[in-house]
């Protein structure tokens, strides 16, 4: 940016560029890379809202010494003076022509501060040009301006590509996969020994070792996490040791929060104060310190790179806390040796990014496997314990950054259109008209009145159902084969009479189904349809989802291709006869639609990761789509290709 703003000066003059930032702070860290003032937005756009204000009073001035009867006067020399210094303020606030204007963490600018900057730009003819990373957090205000316009613009928005905070190169390729929820990052970070999992106290036991043995050799270290109780818990922690080896003094002053701050503490002021000089600046939001003395009436002197400041009683009461600890947006923007942060299933996405990306030298995850949502009730004989792995790829799903009000409706729509909605409808469909079928059939079998009911109301009757259609797409007679399963063995003594015909009809498939040798049609490959639906309007309903499932299917196989997404490169090569190519084509969609639904990812391996613990109907699933699989391979053992590719104008049939 500093090159930027001297090639720009070099054509529109010098101050012909403006720096930004959403906050003091960061506006701060932009000074130092511009080599200018700068400053945080809402002042700068506070100050340009003023202009029209200063006009109308520069206006009445003017029009005073108009009518002055004595130009040489002193008063009238007092409003030349006067109409001189305003002219001068509007200057310095109004924005012109072929000027620059920076504005720095731009994600974490809010929308209707950037749609105010944007129109101000617009209307006299400068330029406004964000920077930021939109996988980082967002505004606090109403947001998600900055990811919006990345989106939208696509391959138009420049992006730096090469990583230089890292000393590791393994960490530059992870922390970019970790940047846009790939899971395949947390193997690289667990190979590292970059991951340690325990319960929450004794990670946070962890977390402070580890960070004040960084400290204690001379390295800069953050301890990070995602909520502020856990931050004053590590305050509290480092304070009290560094109370225990004299570092510390143990009394001192009570903060808002109750908390003591003594002499020798690291504080963080909370708010800007322009009143209260520092230097050639003055105390803000973000800004570190350490206590230098306390004072009798509850002020309190701190210094930060040579510079002392008196804080006073009020403002250390309400806007000064303790400094060891961080949240992830305090963070951001920080670099350091190493950072050690903790990480639970509610952590977001952007929370882990930047808590992972603050260290030089390091950046450790410490995931609590035993999270307790409520820490003070002591849940932890009843808290499932989960793998690192599984808490942290739920966390890489767990997006919490603003959207903007038009990403809300496209995304909308996005799910509404998605293979995991059209399933979802489609079985919810399929069960209705399947348990329609299957009451009729029940009826014929000689039950009693009372068994009958069981099977209706039973848990397992949804199971039962399921099962059906599955065994149906193999052959099944619904009237004829469930009435020899009932039949087969006596009933009276089972417990749930659903669980056990779905059991029975389960078996069927096992040995009668499978022993025909016929090929199951399936929905994609995966879905069993649901067979001789007596409503026709339902019947309809179902054909309209089943295609419509087949061509999201045949899109998301495309798109993997064109894309050339890793796990494409997984599979066997593209056969040349064109029997093999419609098999490749039916197996890339299998696989696509099967990764869609169960949300695979990035994940390099087509059916994902075999450590995620999967639900029957899911492991199900992946075994239709392994098969598939299979016998794609097998066709291209018979063929001989030697790279996968695919060819636009070729027309490929896809057939389920």
């Amino acid at each position: 940016m500093a090159g930027l703003r001297s090639l720009w000066e070099s054509e529109y003059g010098v101050g012909s560029v403006i720096g930004l930032a959403p906050s003091s702070a960061a506006a701060e860290v932009l000074a130092t890379e511009l080599g200018i003032d700068t400053e945080n937005t809402a002042k700068w756009l506070s100050d340009y809202r003023r202009i029209p204000e200063l006009s109308l009073k520069h206006k009445k001035l003017a029009a005073s010494l108009s009518r002055h009867p004595h130009k040489a006067s002193p008063q009238a020399w007092k409003l030349r003076k006067k109409l001189t210094e305003i002219e001068q303020d509007i200057a310095a606030k109004r924005l012109k022509s072929g000027q620059l204007v920076i504005v720095d963490e731009a994600s974490l600018a809010g929308t209707f501060a950037l749609d105010e900057l944007a129109s101000v730009v617009k209307d006299v003819g400068a330029k406004l040009l964000l920077v930021g990373d939109w996988a980082q957090l967002s505004s606090v205000e109403a947001g998600g301006a900055f990811s919006l316009l990345v989106k939208d613009r696509g391959d138009l928005v420049p992006e730096l590509t090469d990583i230089r905070r890292f000393a590791s190169s393994w960490e530059k390729t992870a922390s970019a996969q970790l940047r846009t929820g790939d899971a395949s990052s947390i193997e690289a970070y667990d190979n590292h020994g970059k991951i340690t999992e325990g319960t929450r106290e004794e990670l946070l036991d962890s977390i402070y070792k580890a960070w004040k043995s960084d400290r204690d050799s001379g390295k800069t270290s953050l301890m990070i996490a995602g909520d502020s109780l856990t931050v004053r818990e590590l305050n509290q922690r480092a304070r009290a040791e560094l109370v225990e080896e004299g570092i510390v003094s143990e009394g001192g002053v009570k903060l808002g929060s109750g908390y003591i701050v003594g002499v020798g503490d690291e504080v963080v002021t909370r708010q800007n104060n322009r009143l209260l000089s520092a230097g050639n600046s003055y105390v803000k939001n973000g800004d570190r310190w350490k206590v230098t003395s306390i004072n009798n009436d509850g002020s309190m002197a701190v210094h930060r790179n040579g510079i002392e400041v008196v804080l006073p009683k009020d403002y250390v009461e309400d806007f000064v806390e303790l400094d060891y600890a961080f949240t992830a947006h305090r963070a951001q923007g920080r670099t350091v040796d190493t950072s050690h942060s903790l990480i639970s299933p509610t952590t977001t996405r952007e929370v882990l990014y930047v808590a992972a990306t603050r260290g030089k030298e390091s950046n450790n995850l410490y995931v609590d496997t035993s999270y307790d949502p409520d820490p003070d009730t002591s849940h932890d004989e009843v808290v499932t314990q989960q793998s690192c792995r599984d808490v942290l790829s739920q966390v890489l799903k767990n997006e919490g950054r603003d959207v903007s009000a038009t990403e809300t409706i496209t995304s909308y729509q996005v799910e509404q259109e998605s293979l995991k909605s059209l399933l979802s409808e489609y079985l919810t469909l399929a069960s209705v008209a399947q348990a329609e079928r299957v009451n009729v059939v029940l009826e014929t079998l000689n039950m009693r009145s009372d068994q009958l009911d069981e099977i209706r109301e039973s848990e397992a009757f949804g199971a039962l159902l399921s099962a059906i259609r599955e065994a149906e797409s193999y052959g099944f007679n619904l009237q004829q084969d469930l009435q020899k399963l009932v039949r087969a063995r006596p009933t009276d003594e089972a417990e749930d009479l659903a669980a056990l015909l779905h059991g029975r009809v389960d078996s069927w498939v096992d040995t009668v189904g499978s022993s025909q040798g016929r090929q199951p049609r399936f929905i994609v490959g995966l879905i069993p349809r649901a067979q001789s639906v007596i409503d026709p309007d339902m019947e309809k309903a179902l054909i309209e989802r089943e295609r419509s499932i087949e061509l999201r299917a045949i899109d998301l196989a495309e798109s993997a291709i064109r894309n050339n997404s890793r796990w494409i490169s997984e599979l066997c090569p593209l056969p040349t006869s064109p029997s093999g190519k419609e098999a490749w084509m039916n197996t890339v969609s299998i696989i696509a639609a099967y990764r869609d639904y169960w949300d695979i990812g990035d994940h390099p391996d087509p059916l994902g990761s075999e450590e995620v613990t999967m639900t029957i109907v899911q492991s199900s699933q992946k075994s239709r789509a392994q098969r598939a699989l299979n016998r794609a391979r097998s066709q291209a053992n018979i063929e001989s290709s030697d790279t996968v590719s695919f060819v636009e104008s070729e027309e490929i049939t896809i057939n389920f």
